[in-house]
């Protein structure tokens, strides 16, 4: 009887050990089947006033801490960006990496115009005002990320 106990034992740890590699491969053969391209995620997006020299504006979550300078009729603000994707600082190239910015969805159109530069952007005022904006991080000609909307004045 202790022979007959120790031989279905071993047959069942066999089985388990079966089981579980089967189970392995099968997620390893799943895994390389899968789609490997992952999007990175933007960790920090910092609108920065170029004159001023410092972080204006920045997101956090679904909304903007901050505000943008108000624009003086007929003038422009010069604005850069500091991004980081998953935690690694993004240089903007403006070739492989750039920034953008356009108009909101549903926005007030003829407030300010845009000039894009690659790795910093003009905000033009156009007439007196205001509207919404929404930064753009570009890679490779590919608009990968867009920020919440945010306000702009023209005085």
């Amino acid at each position: 009887m202790k022979k007959y106990f120790w031989i279905s034992a071993l047959v069942l740890v066999g089985l388990l050990t079966m089981v579980g590699c089967e189970e392995e491969a099968q997620t390893a053969d799943d895994h390389y089947g899968q789609d490997h391209s992952h999007h990175e995620v933007i960790t920090i997006f910092e609108v920065i006033d170029r004159r001023a020299e410092e972080v204006t504006a920045y997101v956090h979550g679904d909304h903007w801490h901050g505000n943008l300078p108000e624009i003086p009729e007929g003038e422009n603000i010069s604005l850069g960006a500091y991004i980081e994707e998953d935690d690694e600082e993004v240089l903007l190239d403006g070739d492989h990496h750039a920034l953008g910015v356009t108009l909101a969805d549903g926005a007030e159109e003829g407030i300010v115009n845009f000039d894009l530069h690659g790795d910093h952007v003009h905000i033009i005022g156009e007439q007196e005002g205001e509207t919404m904006v929404v930064f753009q991080f570009i890679h490779d000609g590919d608009v990968e990320y867009v920020t919440p909307p945010l306000e702009v004045k023209v005085k």
